[in-house]
């Protein structure tokens, strides 16, 4: 063999490396958690209807929390319906509570004990007639009249007052207070001097 022939070198063996990827497939718990989160997030907005976002909030939550921890699954669907489980009941409870006050001060309002305060003048005999708890009343009267009335039954008042037919110059005047406040006055002249008032508790 000639010392110049060249020995052929055997051929190494190629090392492939491979890079082993995570394959992660759709999360159908995730996207079932957003899709409810949605709806109790449009639920929750709306009064009284928004009570429906107190089950479908925690179903949303429920699901997205399990859906977070199965393996090789997409996790956005499941956060973002977490998230939207939770505002939804967080603004439900804000929403439910704001009506609950409103309420509650409407119906404070309306029942709560109010004093209505009738005064007439006339300038000579007059008849009357004034709203109370039981009814209509009517008295016959020939100077100036007052009448005081305490109720949590009060929700109108009405006062009104006719002088004289036979008296061309009569005069007479109406005024209904409020728990102090003037909620209605009026004047008549003439013959027949006609006047009348109203008011209501809720504006006065």
């Amino acid at each position: 063999m000639s010392e110049n022939q060249t020995i052929p070198i055997a051929s190494q063996p190629q090392i492939h490396h491979v890079k082993l990827v995570e394959d992660r497939r759709k999360n159908g718990l995730g996207v079932a958690a957003l899709v409810v989160g949605i709806v109790a997030a449009a639920f929750s907005i709306i009064p009284l209807v928004g009570m429906i976002a107190f089950f479908l909030g925690p179903v949303a939550i429920i699901l997205g929390v399990i859906a977070v921890f199965l393996k090789n699954r997409k996790k956005g669907t499941a956060v973002a319906g977490f998230i939207l489980g939770a505002v939804s009941l967080i603004v439900a409870g804000m929403v439910t509570a704001g009506v609950s006050a409103a309420a509650k001060s409407i119906d404070e309002s309306i029942n709560a004990e109010h004093t209505v305060e009738y005064v007439v003048t006339t300038s000579g005999p007059a008849s009357i007639s004034y709203w109370t708890p039981g009814g209509t009343s009517t008295e016959d009267i020939t100077a100036e009249w007052k009448k005081s009335i305490t109720s949590n039954e009060f929700n109108i008042a009405s006062l009104s007052v006719t002088g004289s037919y036979s008296d061309a110059s009569a005069a007479v005047t109406c005024e209904i207070l409020i728990d102090g406040k003037s909620a209605g006055k009026n004047t008549g002249n003439g013959t027949g001097a006609h006047a009348s008032c109203s008011g209501n508790t809720w504006q006065k």
